[in-house]
């Protein structure tokens, strides 16, 4: 046997305890087919180095490793291929990422489109003041188509009590007449109601956009 080759048992009993002696590689040559500036070192599927050496076992080719020179230095990781659970848990964790992302990106446009289209909270206050003031305006012509659908609705409804004191059946035309103005009449309330939690909702709205406001300019303005 060559002398050489107590110099490689020692270097293979290294690798296997982690690379504890790179000067040995260096003067053990290059293996066939290997590198000689390059020590891989691998893990088990917990994550724990178990090896190194010039290539990495069949059985842990798809576990994370590093690359080290031979000062013992590492020069590369890879972060090896997963799979199952770890491979689900790893895709949800990016999904997530890209997300927080996406959804910071768009902040960052809502925020600018408000610093353009605002010069101060004042602003602001007026044209919400404008916007419910024409939400009220049309609240009032409903309350007053409500009114009168109420009034005829009433005379309507005492035509019908001489009918029903008598007990006599009421026209055709005149039942119709009551039952469509009471479909009117709840229908005008409903659209009253939906006027105003519309005129609820855009005050809010403003209020939002109002602190946000002034949260952005207060955050740009110097301190003195």
């Amino acid at each position: 046997m060559p002398r050489s080759a107590p110099l490689l048992s020692t270097l293979a009993c290294g690798l296997v305890l982690g690379f504890a002696n790179p000067g040995l590689v260096a003067a053990a040559g290059t293996p066939a087919g290997g590198r000689s500036n390059v020590i891989i070192c691998w893990t088990d599927n917990n994550g724990r180095q178990v090896g190194c050496g010039y290539t990495v076992p069949p059985e842990y080719a798809n576990n994370p490793t590093r690359e080290l020179n031979t000062r013992g230095v590492t020069v590369k990781k890879t972060e090896g291929v997963l799979s199952g659970e770890a491979l689900r848990l790893k895709q949800e964790e990016d999904a997530r990422r890209k997300a927080e992302e996406q959804e910071r990106t768009a902040q960052r446009r809502r925020d600018q489109a408000l610093l353009n289209s605002y010069t101060s909270e004042h602003e602001i206050d007026a044209r919400r003041d404008r916007d419910v003031g024409q939400i009220d305006l049309t609240i009032v012509g409903l309350e007053t188509h409500l009114k009168h659908l109420r009034s005829n609705e009433a005379d309507l409804r005492k035509r019908l009590e001489p009918f029903s004191k008598s007990g006599k059946p009421a026209p055709q035309h005149l039942t119709e007449d009551v039952a469509r103005l009471a479909y009117e009449v709840s229908e005008t309330e409903r659209h009253i109601a939906q006027r105003r939690s519309e005129q609820e909702a855009l005050r809010a709205r403003y209020n939002e956009i109002r602190l946000r406001y002034l949260e952005l300019t207060r955050r740009e303005t110097p301190s003195r």
